[in-house]
């Protein structure tokens, strides 16, 4: 792979990549377009051989230790943390979106791998995940951050992104920070509202999670939905 600067204008990769596709460029270029340019003593080409030789070596490892995946990155010498974070966000972002296309949400311990960043949040992150007619996620948003309670968890919030997607199930969740896994009386009330409400829209609201580092509360194992 010769430097950029030697490679002619119109067979660089984000040329190239405009002009066929990004099918027709090897993992090298890929990785040299997502690093735009290298730092001094460190050219674009031989910084992208190495982040490609550690994301093929180590991309497994993303799932099951993602610091440690991240500190690997900012271990190679010209990355550096801007350009470090840059991968780690693309792959991870990369891991949700095709696992979230590919998976079928059958129960509560189906959802929680879109579920588990949640639980480094300091405050209460309140979520509604959509589902289509095949319970496979079709879109998620955070409806509300802060102190959980019924002004800001209103049905319209929750349910006004499941219509405009056209879903035909939502499970909505959110974190207890402090570690209590099991649900608050507001908790149950909000469950209760969303539930009239998602009857009057005809999209079935499957679940309410609660989770913590410590597990999870489903209000639907929990018969309780």
């Amino acid at each position: 792979m010769l430097r950029i600067k030697e490679t002619p204008p119109w067979d660089r990769p984000r040329e190239r990549l405009f002009r066929n596709g990004p099918a027709y460029l090897s993992n090298e270029e890929l990785v040299s377009i997502l690093i735009g340019s290298g730092t001094r003593g460190n050219d674009v080409c031989a910084l992208s051989r190495k982040v490609s030789v550690y994301l093929e070596e180590n991309l497994l490892s993303m799932q099951e230790d993602p610091m440690a995946f991240l500190q690997g990155l900012l271990r190679i010498k010209g990355l550096g943390p801007a350009k470090s974070s840059l991968f780690a966000a693309s792959c991870e972002l990369f891991s949700r979106l095709f696992s979230r296309k590919a998976a079928v949400i059958r129960n509560a311990q189906d959802v929680l791998p879109f579920l588990l960043h949640l639980t480094t949040k300091r405050q209460e992150h309140f979520m509604s995940i959509h589902l289509n007619g095949a319970n496979r996620i079709v879109s998620s948003n955070v409806v509300s951050i802060g102190l959980i309670d019924q002004t800001l968890v209103h049905p319209r919030e929750v349910f006004s992104e499941a219509v405009r997607v056209k879903a035909a199930k939502v499970i909505v969740a959110h974190n207890h920070p402090a570690g209590a896994l099991y649900p608050s009386e507001e908790d149950v009330e909000i469950t209760k509202k969303l539930s009239r409400a998602s009857a009057i829209l005809g999209i079935v609201l499957l679940d309410h999670i609660i989770i913590t580092e410590e597990g999870y509360f489903s209000f639907r194992e929990e018969g309780l939905l």
